[in-house]
């Protein structure tokens, strides 16, 4: 699904807008190797110049992903080279692309509690109704109906690739209506509402996507100055 050798296709996303040395795509080729899970050293994130994150299927290698464009406000676009797209919102990923089996959109996204529970609790609902719409590989087209209740657990002092960070964990339960299969989505977030960690079931039946943050271009360690 999302594979490693992400290095060419970023580039191609990228021309025109950043030069990439020599040293970064040394970095990078690293980072995609098929043998291993996808680890940058401290000295690398420090100079990798693009918003990245380590994915990881359930079961399945860690890659890293970069960021190719962002839809304002709030649409983060992460790409591979073989063109697989994953959209985050608010850290949920509500929108992927050219993977075997696709998540195709997310109703009600402006009530989903990730968006205010953790920065303004008192005045945030715990609890969320969507729709996911999804398209198989067979082509075949569903729509599931979710309900979700969150709690803000314990504040967490996390090790994470580029250090050290502090941030509260929300768990998310949820139930897909029709079939009452339930799961549970984690989500690790800053005292800004961003989120640096996550565990998510994506699609049902499926493995969970666990997502970490390596790099954010123009944020720091607990910043509170970017989403």
């Amino acid at each position: 699904m999302i594979r490693n050798g992400l290095f060419a296709g970023f580039l191609l996303i990228l021309v025109g807008c950043t030069a990439v040395t020599d040293e970064v795509r040394e970095t990078v080729e690293y980072a995609f190797k098929d043998t291993e899970d996808a680890e940058l050293s401290a000295d690398e994130i420090e100079n990798f110049p693009y918003t990245s994150l380590y994915a990881q299927w359930q079961g399945k290698a860690r890659s890293l992903i970069v960021l190719g464009f962002i839809n304002k406000p709030n649409k983060y676009h992460f790409i591979t080279a073989d063109k697989e797209t994953l959209v985050l919102e608010n850290g949920r990923v509500t929108r992927t692309q050219s993977l075997d089996d696709n998540l195709l959109s997310v109703s009600n996204l402006k009530s989903d509690p990730l968006r205010c529970i953790v920065t303004t609790p008192q005045s945030c609902n715990n609890r969320w109704q969507r729709a996911y719409d999804y398209q198989f590989d067979d082509g075949t087209r569903v729509s599931r109906n979710v309900k979700s209740t969150f709690s803000v657990k314990q504040r967490e002092q996390l090790a994470m690739p580029y250090g050290s960070a502090t941030a509260t964990l929300v768990e998310e339960a949820g139930t897909f209506l029709l079939t009452g299969q339930r799961f549970v989505n984690r989500f690790w977030v800053e005292p800004d509402g961003h989120v640096i960690k996550s565990e998510q079931r994506i699609i049902p039946n499926k493995p969970l996507l666990n997502l970490t943050q390596v790099t954010w271009i123009g944020r720091t360690n607990n910043s509170e100055s970017a989403q």
